[in-house]
C-alpha cells in the first residue's frame, strides 16, 4: 500500500515538474541558511578566540568611541594626544604604552601606484609587542633602529600580491613622494589586518599625514600577575580627565570577546529570522501546491473513491506528498548549505581568515533535526488541502470539469 502511494507522489511530482521545483527551491533558501550557520558557527568562533588570544592575555587595546561601537570612532577620525596615552604608564601594573595610528595612502613602487593602510607606532616598543604578544617574526630583513630614518616594514600579502612584482629588502617605495626603504616583509600571520599593511614609525607617519601628537588608538602591556580588570578602571579612570576624546573603549580579552560573540549572536539571530520567514513562504507555496494539485487531480480522487479508496488514504496520500515536498527541499538544503559555507571558507582563506570550516565539526544531528523539520513543515502545510480531498464525494468529484 504505501509502496503505491509513493509511486503516486512521484508521478504528480513528474506531471508538473517547474511548480514543484519551485516549491522545493522556496524551502531549500531557508534551510541553506541555518546550515550556513551551524557550519561556520564554531569557526567563527575559534577565528575570533585565537585573534584575541594573539594579543595575548595581559594587555588593553584603546579605541575611541562608544563601546556599543567602536568602530564608529576610529573611522570617525577621533585622535588621542600621545601624552594622554603616555601619562597611563604612571598607573602601577602598567608595563608600558604604545600610541599607534593608522590611515590609507597611495604608495608606489616600478610606477606601479596602490592604496595601501599604514600602521604606525614607536619602532622600539611596538616591535616587542608584534614579536612577544602576535608571534610576528621578520621573514627577511630587520626591523628598523631608528624612528627618523625612511625605513618601512611590509606584511607578507603587502610583499607578495599588492604589486606585480614582489617586493624585497633593500626595495624603494614611494609613500605619499617620500622615498622608504623596505628593511623588513613579515612572514605570513594568517589575519588580514596584519598581513596587508606597511609599517612604519609614528613621527614619519605623522610628517606624511601633518597630524601633531596624536594618535588614533594605543596597545597597553600590564605586568604579570597584575589583575587586567582594576588596571582597566584605573585607565578609565585618568582618561576621563582629559578632554580630547570624550567617548572611547577600553577593550580587554575578556570584553572583546564579549563584544564579539555579541555581535556574531545578532548576525545568526538575523539570519535565523530570514530563515524562518523563508521557511513560512515556502510553506505557504507548499499549500498553495497542494491545492492546484486537488484541483487537477479532482477526477483522479473521484475515480480513486469509485473504486473502493477511502477517505483516509486520500488523506495519506497527499499529505506524504506535501511531507516529501518538504523532505526533498531540506535535504537539498543542507547539500547546498555546507557546499555554500565551504566555498565562503575557501574565501575566507583567501584573505587570510583560515579554519572556518571543517567536515569534522558538522553537526549531524541538527540536520537531522532539520530534515524533521520541514517533512513535518511539508505535513502540516498539506494538512487542508488533503483533508479538502479526503471529503470530496465521489460523483460530485467525477462531474467536476
Amino acid at each position: 500500500m504505501l509502496k503505491n502511494f509513493f509511486k503516486l507522489v512521484f508521478k504528480s511530482v513528474r506531471y508538473r515538474p517547474i511548480r514543484s521545483w519551485l516549491t522545493i527551491f522556496g524551502i531549500v533558501i531557508g534551510i541553506m541558511l541555518v546550515v550556513i550557520i551551524l557550519s561556520l558557527g564554531n569557526g567563527i568562533r575559534s577565528a575570533i578566540k585565537g585573534t584575541l588570544q594573539a594579543f595575548g592575555s595581559d594587555s588593553i587595546i584603546i579605541l575611541p568611541g562608544k563601546e556599543t561601537n567602536p568602530l564608529l570612532g576610529v573611522l570617525g577620525g577621533q585622535k588621542f594626544r600621545e601624552k594622554d596615552l603616555l601619562n597611563l604608564e604612571q598607573i602601577e601594573g602598567i608595563k608600558f604604552v604604545v600610541p599607534m595610528d593608522f590611515g590609507m595612502a597611495n604608495v608606489e613602487y616600478r610606477g606601479e601606484k596602490k592604496s595601501v593602510l599604514l600602521h604606525a607606532a614607536n619602532w622600539k616598543k611596538y616591535t616587542n609587542v608584534l614579536e612577544s604578544l602576535q608571534g610576528i617574526k621578520l621573514e627577511e630583513g630587520q626591523w628598523p633602529g631608528d624612528e627618523i630614518t625612511g625605513r618601512a616594514v611590509l606584511g607578507y600579502v603587502t610583499t607578495r600580491d599588492l604589486f606585480q612584482k614582489k617586493v624585497a629588502v633593500g626595495d624603494e617605495i614611494i609613500i605619499k613622494s617620500k622615498r622608504f626603504i623596505v628593511s623588513g616583509t613579515m612572514s605570513q600571520i594568517g589575519e588580514q589586518m596584519v598581513d596587508s599593511v606597511i609599517f612604519i614609525s609614528l613621527d614619519l607617519f605623522r610628517e606624511l599625514t601633518g597630524s601633531r601628537s596624536s594618535a588614533g588608538s594605543a596597545f597597553v602591556r600590564v605586568e604579570p600577575g597584575v589583575p587586567i580588570d582594576i588596571v582597566a578602571k584605573q585607565i578609565r579612570y585618568k582618561l576621563s580627565q582629559q578632554e580630547v576624546v570624550r567617548d572611547f573603549t577600553l577593550l580587554t580579552p575578556e570584553k572583546a570577546s564579549r563584544l564579539a560573540g555579541n555581535v556574531l549572536s545578532v548576525v545568526e539571530l538575523i539570519l535565523i529570522v530570514v530563515a524562518l520567514i523563508s521557511l513560512v513562504v515556502g510553506a505557504v507555496g507548499i499549500m498553495n501546491t497542494m491545492y492546484t494539485s486537488v484541483l487537477e487531480r479532482t477526477k483522479q480522487i473521484g475515480t480513486m473513491k469509485a473504486i473502493g479508496a477511502s477517505g483516509e488514504a486520500i488523506l495519506s496520500l497527499f499529505l506524504i506528498e506535501s511531507g516529501l515536498i518538504g523532505l526533498v527541499g531540506g535535504i537539498l538544503g543542507i547539500i547546498f548549505g555546507v557546499l555554500a559555507a565551504y566555498i565562503i571558507s575557501l574565501i575566507a582563506d583567501g584573505f587570510g581568515i583560515r579554519g572556518l570550516f571543517s567536515f569534522a565539526s558538522l553537526d549531524f544531528f541538527g540536520f537531522a533535526a532539520i530534515l524533521i523539520i520541514t517533512f513535518i513543515t511539508g505535513v502540516i502545510s498539506g494538512a487542508l488541502p488533503a483533508r479538502r480531498a479526503a471529503q470530496m464525494e465521489p460523483a460530485e468529484a467525477l462531474r467536476y470539469e
